[in-house]
């Protein structure tokens, strides 16, 4: 059975039709942007409308691995010189893409409000998908803790590096402690066995264990996989390029453990999430 198959399969049994997922890193390089794209084309090919937000600001990863030249970018409908159905691109297998901009310096932080801003330019899609992947920067930066805090779901890439595992650490104590999440599904990417892969997250959640009030779950790992360079390099998706190759096969086994399970009761429908995450902002801090 292919991975397409699979994961219709799942859909159709009842898979809940909203899901927010934010896929961050501690560090740069260790793969995400790559995992959200393919996780959104893998997602998109059992019929689910996905949105891929793209949030690493002034990087424009996802458009650039999709092949994708957009005119317009998330400036353009903050400074509302651009409608969100124009800045809005299409993808492969119909995933829509919301651009960050690629070197736009003054998209690198949002203020609250630009925030207020994008909230408010996405509200109209509050029904028009049923998967909302966001690709957040790496690292522990306030944009970050405001899209990763306001997700459903954090997925955490973390590649073999001593770099990226301490990085990895840091950044779950930052966004648990300030960006209130409690749970982050972890992928070990570019590792050469699954063993070596759980053996990297036992070391990460030996200490989250002990030091953090936040738990990690093993969601899985991608290998090490020559055809995932040969794809980047041609602008495709690997799962559509190489949908055999050992990388693409782990990321269907990942996405249908995703999609397998029921979303996270985190947010009360549509784009919300982010509206929730402001009002969460706004608050004033109990006394």
């Amino acid at each position: 059975m292919d991975q397409a198959q699979r994961l219709r399969e799942l859909v159709d049994a009842g898979t809940p039709r909203l899901r927010v997922v934010a896929v961050t890193s501690g560090k740069g390089g260790v793969g995400k942007s790559n995992l959200t794209a393919n996780l959104a084309v893998l997602a998109a090919r059992t019929g689910l409308r996905v949105l891929v937000l793209d949030a690493d600001l002034g990087l424009a990863n996802v458009e650039i691995l999709y092949g994708l030249s957009p005119r317009l970018h998330l400036g353009h409908l903050l400074d509302g010189t651009a409608t969100l159905d124009q800045v809005l691109v299409h993808g492969p297998h119909g995933v829509r893409v919301l651009p960050a901009g690629s070197g736009v310096q003054a998209l690198c932080a949002l203020d609250d409000v630009q925030k207020l801003q994008l909230v408010a330019a996405l509200d109209p899609l509050e029904d028009a998908f049923d998967l909302v992947l966001v690709d957040s920067g790496a690292g522990i930066g306030d944009t970050v803790r405001f899209f990763v805090g306001a997700a459903q779901q954090a997925l955490l890439v973390v590649s073999p590096e001593p770099t990226s595992m301490t990085d990895a650490y840091a950044a779950v104590k930052v966004l648990s402690r300030q960006g209130g999440v409690r749970i982050f599904d972890v992928v070990v990417n570019q590792t050469q066995t699954e063993a070596a892969a759980r053996e990297i997250f036992q070391r990460l959640s030996g200490v989250t264990d002990r030091f953090l009030d936040a738990r990690v779950r093993f969601l899985g790992h991608v290998p090490r996989d020559e055809n995932l360079h040969r794809a980047v390099m041609a602008q495709k998706p690997l799962v559509e390029l190489f949908p055999q190759s050992p990388a693409a096969r782990a990321m269907g086994a990942i996405a249908a453990r995703l999609l397998g399970e029921p979303a996270p009761a985190a947010c009360d429908g549509g784009l919300r999430f982010l509206w929730q995450r402001l009002f969460r902002e706004a608050s004033p801090a109990s006394p």
